[in-house]
Formats: C-alpha cells, structure tokens, sequence
C-alpha cells in the first residue's frame, strides 16, 4: 500500500491582512498578520516569490508577533516598473520601507535568499537602522570572473532584444509538480500552497505574479568583496539560517563559507536546518520558526 502525506491541501492558520503604500516608484503591497503595531517584523522574500507566500512560515510563528510581508517592485501585487530592475533599488527600497515601517525605532527584519542578501546589506549599509536580523540563505551571486565579463553583457543586451515571457502553466497542478522536482524534499500541501499564492488565473491557465523581465539578466552586479564589505559594518544581531542540503552558500561565498562569514561578522549566529534545501522555509517552516524564535528570546 502506498503511503500518502497527511495533508494534501495546505490550510493557512492566521488570517492576513492586504493593505499598500504608495512606494518610491508606484504601489507597494504590504500583507499584515498579528496584532497592528507601530512597528511591525519585516518579512522580505526572496526571486519570483511573493510575500503571501510567507503564510507557510508566518504560521509557525508566534500569534502575539506583528508581522508585515513586502511585496518588491514587479512581484506579487506591487506595481511594475516602466524600464527596469536594477539590485541596488532594492537597498533604497528597503530604506524606504524602514522609515514607513518603522519610523520610530530600528527595523526588525527577516529575509530569505535576495530578500536575506538586501537585509544584510542593508544592515551594514545603515547599522543604526536594523535591531536585529534573521537571513535565510541570503548569500548574494558567486563573484564573475573579469574574463566573462563581455560574454554576460552580450547575454544581457540578447535578452533586450526578446524579454523573457511571463511563465504560464496549464494548471495549478502543473505548477506544483515543477516545484516538488526542483525542491524534492518540499511537501506536496506546501507545493499546491505555493502555487496558488504565485500566480492569478490568465488566459486558461495561470502565470506567475511577477514581471517577466525579472528573469533577465542584469548588466551589473556586486562582486563578492562589495557585499563583504557591507556585511563587515553590521552591528546588529544576526542569525543566519541555512538548509543542510543546501549549496548555496559553498557556491556564493566558498568552500570554507561559514568560517568566512564568522570571520566578517563576528556575532552571527549561525544554524543549520535539517532535510531542507535552499527553500528552507517553505520545506521545513516549524524548524525554521522555533529557530528564530530562540534567536529572538535570547536577544532579551
């Protein structure tokens, strides 16, 4: 007899709430969970992700928590931009963000992958502005080789010439199925819940909430010494938390990444989360919550 997993369709267990700012550059969308707070817990999510689907986590976190998910430029339900997506807007988005967020006091904040990378960034970049930091797998792009330069710029001006279409799917179904092949350890409800929170319904099928041209390539990035810099200059505490099965950050930052980063940041705290990859909060969201959780109680 084959064995089923429990749960099939992912129920949420808090109820969210959908607001928007007016941002830098067009509508920014904000989702709330918890009580309403002056200064609420940032959520930042990472590439083609959204904030709505921080449920998964935001469910395993403490009800009492105030919570708010962000929506960057050209995903989920914020406006898209007229020209482009450069890295760097995310820095003046999230300071942009910290004085509307939290105006009154530093910004606690929680990102994971691009989102983590900003966060951290951020954190070094304005020290007196963060109270404290969770990244979840936020290494930033492995350096690019001087030589390969000319190569990844012909790649870019290409991709100008024909931007990326929006990823369609036939189904919810279909979309979940690609999801579980490129994470296998991410439970089938967590897949079908994903899938649902990254698309809206569009011509007999579903495409991801997300501006196409996100998936381009981008003519300039930070080399590794750039993000290493930023990161020297953070004060806040900051807990890193990466998945056991994951190479991002031997790929990004070496092969003796972590002693590197203890090196750079002397009071990171740094955990492991068991059977979880990259997407370590959508795999395994209750180890990763009660992680944060102590990382959070030990700060009082």
């Amino acid at each position: 007899m084959s064995v089923r997993e429990p749960a099939q369709v992912y129920a949420p267990r808090r109820r969210a709430r959908l607001a928007e700012r007016s941002g830098r550059e067009g509508r920014i969308a904000l989702t709330y969970w918890g009580p309403p707070d002056p200064s609420p817990i940032m959520l930042l999510h990472g590439w083609m992700d959204c904030g709505a689907a921080l449920q998964l986590l935001v469910d395993q976190l403490p009800d009492d928590w105030p919570l708010v998910a962000v929506d960057w430029p050209g995903y989920g339900r914020s406006a898209r931009r007229a020209d482009r997506y450069w890295f760097a807007d995310h820095l003046a988005e999230l300071d942009w963000l910290a004085d509307e967020l939290s105006p009154d006091r530093p910004a606690r904040l929680i990102g994971h992958s691009m989102g983590g990378t900003v966060a951290s960034m951020y954190g070094g970049i304005r020290p007196g502005r963060v109270a404290w930091l969770v990244n979840l797998e936020g290494f930033g792009m492995p350096d690019l080789p001087h030589a390969q330069l000319p190569e990844h710029l012909v790649a870019w001006l290409d991709a100008l010439r024909a931007p990326a279409a929006a990823r369609r799917y036939g189904g919810l179904e279909e979309l979940a199925a690609s999801l579980r092949r490129a994470n296998p350890r991410l439970p089938i409800a967590h897949a079908r819940f994903l899938a649902s929170a990254w698309t809206a319904a569009s011509e007999g099928g579903f495409e991801i909430l997300a501006d196409p041209r996100q998936q381009l390539p981008t003519a300039i990035r930070f080399a590794r010494a750039d993000l290493e810099a930023c990161w020297a200059r953070l004060r806040a505490p900051l807990l890193l938390l990466y998945g056991a099965e994951s190479n991002f950050m031997q790929r990004a930052v070496g092969s003796d990444a972590l002693a590197r980063l203890r090196e750079l940041i002397p009071g990171m705290t740094a955990e492991s989360i068991s059977e979880a990859g990259h997407m370590l909060l959508y795999e395994q969201p209750e180890a990763v919550a009660q992680a944060i959780v102590r990382f959070v109680a030990s700060l009082s």
